[in-house]
């Protein structure tokens, strides 16, 4: 029986969730499974629509009903079942011990009122302050998140796409909770932008002692950030280590597609291998590797057989038949 010392932050086991729409059943989580410690960045990398933002909204409970189903699985913080709590229960959760920075910073803020008030209210409601405390550390908030205090009483439309963002994360920060999922928090902005709020994020988190969970499609962002990487692909984690492991070691074909799809600096090629055909119908994935259509390795095995994670180095799990078989 472990002790609450070693249990870790998060643990998700075999989660799997469908949506419901048309007379379709979209697959859109298929057994995903990882944990996260304490003080640890676990980036989610992978093409639109993996279903990496399903992840995140499963772990806040904020998965629309209907159309989405959580079809089985569990998910525990610091132990505890969240799947077994009640939605009451849930509330006192969400903004307190896990909070979410969406990835339109625009629909996350209501238009009507006040940033401040915004703030103020997610730290009224958690920590049982008065107004004028709350609006207190409301103000100290934004002055974290290099927003001046006298902007308090502005509304969301008096801000750029950059301060929107950072009002954003400081009412996720607002009360100091022990896990953050960012969804894509950078995709809006320009590349300076991006970079400063990275370098704001990296430096509360290490001030606060955030865990964080990084959903991206940016490798860049992932090198930056992330002590941990799981690659996912068609609503399965088909390759995950450290970024080392990731970035030095690339085992699975669809890892070493996305990097040779990017562009490089400092190497000789001309033209950027993108990876061929099309991601996955979810509604009719195919048997087997879901990969194997669009994998230039792919045997008849792969094609029809189901494909089980192993090893290949301490921490460090791939999900393909030729994992153990690197070439070059």
């Amino acid at each position: 029986m472990k002790t609450e010392k070693e249990w870790p932050l998060l643990e998700v086991k075999d989660l799997a969730v469908e949506y419901h729409a048309g007379g379709e059943i979209v697959q859109a989580v298929n057994g995903v499974s990882f944990t996260l410690n304490k003080g640890e960045t676990l980036g989610l990398v992978g093409e639109t629509g993996a279903g990496k933002t399903t992840i995140a909204r499963s772990i806040l409970k904020i998965l629309p009903d209907p159309p989405a189903k959580v079809k089985g699985g569990e998910i525990y913080l610091d132990g505890k079942n969240l799947f077994a709590l009640s939605e009451p229960a849930m509330r006192k959760i969400r903004g307190k011990q896990i909070s979410m920075i969406f990835q339109d910073p625009m629909t996350a803020l209501n238009p009507i009122f006040t940033v401040g008030e915004q703030i103020a209210e997610v730290i009224k409601l958690h920590e049982k302050v008065s107004r004028r405390k709350a609006g207190e550390m409301a103000r100290k908030m934004l002055e974290m998140v290099g927003i001046p205090e006298d902007r308090f009483s502005e509304y969301p439309h008096q801000f750029s796409g950059g301060m929107k963002q950072r009002v954003v994360i400081a009412m996720a920060l607002a009360c100091n909770p022990q896990l953050l999922l960012a969804d894509e928090p950078t995709t809006a902005l320009d590349v300076t932008i991006q970079a400063q709020v990275l370098d704001m994020m990296q430096k509360l988190k290490k001030e606060l002692q955030t865990s964080m969970i990084m959903i991206t499609h940016d490798l860049g962002i992932v090198a930056e950030v992330c002590d941990r990487v799981a690659i996912v692909y068609a609503g399965e984690i088909v390759e995950m280590g450290t970024a080392w492991d990731i970035f030095q070691d690339a085992r699975h074909p669809y890892t070493e597609g996305l990097f040779g799809s990017l562009p490089s600096l400092t190497g000789e090629e001309k033209r950027l291998h993108p990876i061929p055909g099309m991601t996955p119908n979810p509604a009719a994935l195919p048997e087997g590797c879901k990969f194997a259509p669009r994998c230039p390795y792919a045997t008849d095995a792969c094609k029809k057989e189901q494909i089980l994670d192993m090893e290949v180095s301490p921490g460090h799990r791939v999900r393909c038949n030729r994992c153990g078989k690197k070439e070059g």
